[in-house]
C-alpha cells in the first residue's frame, strides 16, 4: 500500500482591495530633474507584459497540442468558470481535485462492497498552488522562487506600486492582466503536480469499483450444480507488467479497467484467474465482452462477461456476469448491473500524468514561468531605481 500523503488545503487570503494594491502617490522631484525617467519604468513594465503574453500563449498552445483541442477547451472553460469572480485578484485563483488517500478509494474493497460515492473534493488555493509549483520545479531541477511574483499576495512591491499609480489606467490594466496570466500558469503546474501525487495513491493498488460475489444453482442436462463468481474490479492507471495500455487524454472512452476474477464450481475450491484486460475498447464496446473462456475442470469452462452501459465524468454504468459451459450446455450468474459513482474524468487525467508527454508539458510550463522572472526582476529593479532617485 502506498504511503499516504496528507493534502493540505489552504484558505484563500482575504482581499481587502483589488489584486493590485497601489501605494500612496510618491511626492518626487520634477520629472525633468529625475535621472531615471518614468518612461524607463514604463518600458520595463511593457517588456514584462509582452514577455508574459508570449509565454502564456506558448504554454496554452503546448497544453492544447498535448491534450487535444477539445479537452483543452473544456479544461480552460471550466477553470475560467471556477475563477470568474476573482477578477485580477490572483489570491482568489483556485482549482479543484479529489483526495484519493482514503483506503475506500485505493485498493480492494471488502467483499460484497460496491463503490458508493465520490472521493472528497479538495480546493487548491493560490497559496497551495505556489507550493505545488515549486515542488514540481524542484523535481525537474529548476530553481523557481515564486515569492517575487506575489501570486498569493494582494500587495505589490512599493516602488512598482508607486510607478504604476503615476503611470495610471492602461498601464495598470496591462500589468494586472500579465500578472494573472503568469499566476494562471502557476496554477496549471500545480494542478498537474497534485494529480501526479494522487496518481501515486492508486498506481499500484488501483481505484476500486466493486468487489462482489454471487452464488447460484443451475441445471445442466438434469444435473444440478452450484456455480459462484467473485469479481474485484479496479481502475489501474499503471498496469502490471505485460498488460495492455491505451490511455486516452482526458476521455471516458478507452479508460482501462483491471479485474481479478474468481470462480467456484460445485464443491471445488475457488479459482483465481488473475486476468488484467480491457473493459472498454477504444471505440466503446456496445456488445457484451467475455474474457476469456478458461478451463476450470476437464468439462467446465468459465468466463467473466462485461457489458458497458455508459459513463460520465462521475459514474460508470455496467453489467457483469459469469458464464459457465458444462459439456454442451451453458449458464450464467448475474453479478451486478448498476450505475456506479466514480470520478472517471479525473481518473483519466491521472492516467495521463504517467505519460512522458505530460511530464514534458509540466516542465515546459515551469520553464516559461522561470523565464518570466527575469523581465519581472528587471521591472522591479527599474522601479526601485526610479523611486530612490526621484522620490522624496
Amino acid at each position: 500500500m502506498n504511503q499516504r500523503k496528507s493534502i493540505r488545503v489552504f484558505r484563500v487570503l482575504p482581499a481587502a482591495a483589488l489584486a493590485l494594491c497601489l501605494a500612496p502617490a510618491v511626492a518626487g522631484a520634477e520629472e525633468s530633474d529625475c535621472p531615471i525617467p518614468i518612461d524607463d519604468v514604463k518600458a520595463a513594465i511593457e517588456a514584462f507584459t509582452s514577455d508574459t503574453d508570449k509565454r502564456y500563449d506558448k504554454s496554452h498552445d503546448s497544453f492544447k497540442s498535448t491534450t487535444g483541442s477539445s479537452y483543452h477547451s473544456e479544461y480552460n472553460s471550466d477553470w475560467n468558470d471556477l475563477n470568474k469572480s476573482a477578477g485580477y485578484d490572483t489570491t482568489k485563483l483556485i482549482s479543484t481535485g479529489y483526495d484519493l488517500s482514503s483506503s475506500k478509494f485505493s485498493g480492494a474493497l471488502d467483499k460484497g462492497k460496491m463503490q458508493s460515492g465520490l472521493p472528497p473534493k479538495v480546493t487548491i488555493t493560490m497559496e497551495n498552488a505556489v507550493e505545488f509549483a515549486e515542488a514540481a520545479a524542484d523535481e525537474s531541477n529548476t530553481k523557481l522562487d515564486l515569492a517575487q511574483l506575489r501570486c498569493d499576495q494582494n500587495t505589490e512591491d512599493a516602488a512598482l506600486s508607486a510607478a504604476l499609480q503615476q503611470l495610471g489606467g492602461d498601464m495598470v490594466d496591462k500589468f494586472q492582466l500579465a500578472k494573472k496570466q503568469a499566476c494562471k500558469i502557476v496554477h496549471f503546474i500545480a494542478d498537474m503536480q497534485h494529480k501526479k501525487e494522487q496518481l501515486d495513491e492508486i498506481r499500484t493498488e488501483g481505484y476500486p469499483i466493486f468487489h462482489l460475489e454471487k452464488k447460484d444453482k443451475k441445471n445442466f442436462n438434469g444435473k444440478e450444480r452450484t456455480i459462484q463468481i467473485r469479481v474485484d474490479l479496479r481502475m489501474y492507471p499503471e498496469y502490471p507488467d505485460g498488460a495492455n495500455q491505451d490511455f486516452l487524454l482526458g476521455q471516458i472512452k478507452g479508460i482501462n479497467l483491471a479485474y481479478n476474477s474468481y470462480f467456484k464450481w460445485s464443491d471445488n475450491s475457488w479459482s483465481k484467474l488473475n486476468l488484467y484486460e480491457y473493459l472498454i475498447g477504444e471505440d466503446g464496446a456496445d456488445d457484451e465482452i467475455c474474457y476469456p473462456k478458461i478451463k476450470l475442470t476437464s468439462s467446465v469452462k468459465v468466463a467473466t462477461c462485461f457489458k458497458y452501459l455508459g459513463a460520465g465524468d462521475d459514474y460508470i454504468k455496467l453489467r457483469v456476469r459469469g458464464k459457465f459451459w458444462y459439456n454442451s450446455e451453458s449458464g450464467t450468474v448475474k453479478l451486478v448491473e448498476a450505475k456506479i459513482p466514480a470520478p472517471f474524468g479525473y481518473l483519466a487525467d491521472l492516467s495521463d500524468m504517467k505519460e512522458g508527454k505530460m511530464e514534458d508539458l509540466q516542465e515546459l510550463m515551469i520553464d516559461q514561468v522561470a523565464s518570466m522572472l527575469g523581465p519581472y526582476g528587471d521591472m522591479i529593479e527599474k522601479a526601485q531605481d526610479w523611486k530612490e532617485s526621484c522620490g522624496s
